[in-house]
């Protein structure tokens, strides 16, 4: 193998969380018998006939989650509870990492995670964090639903709607297609959207608390949370925060999940919606809220400013 050939696949391992697929080197002109050779010189450790680890990089749950999806796919997507893990649900794990493939599509077997085969899947089903192919929230919301207490449930789907992965509008249409086939955590999935009054708003999310507590501190006046904009005829959407005094809407964004679950020309459709009903519209990071709040603030004021100085 050429210098250059090990150069590109170690690129390639580091878009990879250090990994590297028999598919993938195979695609990038690897020859069957050099991947063979592979992990002779050192560089490389098999974790299996068709997954490497680049010698040195960190071994991180994540990194065996996409392990196990090498392994498998294409297609195979992360699932059930270690899915579960990915969307930042609390009290689970990665591990053992469990991945669904599709029916019918890839017999192949692995050492390095559990397989499901379900059927009657949502469209869409998938989505990818950080470079993990990942069932998306909805469908994880029903894999969970029959082992789980209804009030656990409840908690689950609230914590995922503040962050903006579902809401209750969003769950009813993915899943609708595929409730009352028998399938488990139907009946839950149905008395959880049955239990949501009309207009209903979650709790307040770690990260929202932190934005309200930033501008209050700040003194830049008072801002609703999660409000509806427009009418049945010209409805904008749902959003973050918007300023009672003035036409502000501020989106508090999630840099690991918000690409995962949106599209760069959905979101602009979205801008241009909320600035032709008269919002001006300023975004902010989670890792700003959390890291950088001076620079929040001081956005959030500018555009106020901006605002009073054309009134």
């Amino acid at each position: 193998m050429d210098r250059d050939t090990r150069r590109r696949l170690l690129q390639m391992s580091e878009q990879n969380h250090g990994l590297l697929g028999r598919r993938e080197a195979l695609a990038a002109g690897v020859s069957a018998e050099a991947w063979r050779n592979l992990t002779n010189r050192g560089d490389w450790v098999a974790l299996s006939p068709r997954v490497v680890r680049r010698s040195g990089a960190p071994r991180t749950p994540i990194q065996r989650a996409l392990a196990g999806v090498l392994d498998v796919g294409p297609p195979a997507f992360v699932t059930e509870t270690s899915s579960a893990a990915m969307w930042g649900v609390p009290g689970h794990r990665i591990e053992p990492v469990r991945v669904m493939v599709l029916r019918g599509v890839n017999e192949t077997a692995t050492d390095l995670a559990i397989i499901h085969r379900p059927t009657h899947l949502p469209d869409p089903f998938a989505a990818v964090i950080d470079g993990v192919p990942v069932v998306r929230p909805s469908l994880m919301v029903l894999q969970l639903a029959a082992r789980m207490p209804p009030e656990r449930l409840k908690a689950v789907v609230d914590r995922l709607w503040s962050r903006r992965l579902l809401s209750g509008p969003s769950l009813r249409r993915e899943l609708e297609p595929v409730l009352g086939r028998g399938r488990a955590g139907s009946a839950a999935i149905r008395q959880l959207l049955a239990s949501f009054p009309e207009g209903y708003v979650p709790p307040a999310s770690g990260l929202e608390s932190r934005f309200a507590s930033l501008v209050a501190h700040a003194d830049l006046g008072r801002f609703r949370r999660q409000v509806d904009l427009g009418d049945d005829e010209s409805w904008s959407g749902r959003v973050d925060f918007v300023a009672e005094a003035w036409p502000l809407v501020v989106e508090v964004q999630s840099e690991l999940y918000h690409a995962s679950l949106t599209d760069q020309d959905a979101d602009d459709r979205r801008r241009r919606r909320l600035r032709a009903a008269g919002f001006t519209v300023v975004e902010v990071w989670d890792t700003e809220v959390w890291h950088r709040p001076a620079a929040v603030v001081e956005r959030v004021r500018r555009a106020l400013w901006q605002l009073r100085a054309a009134a």
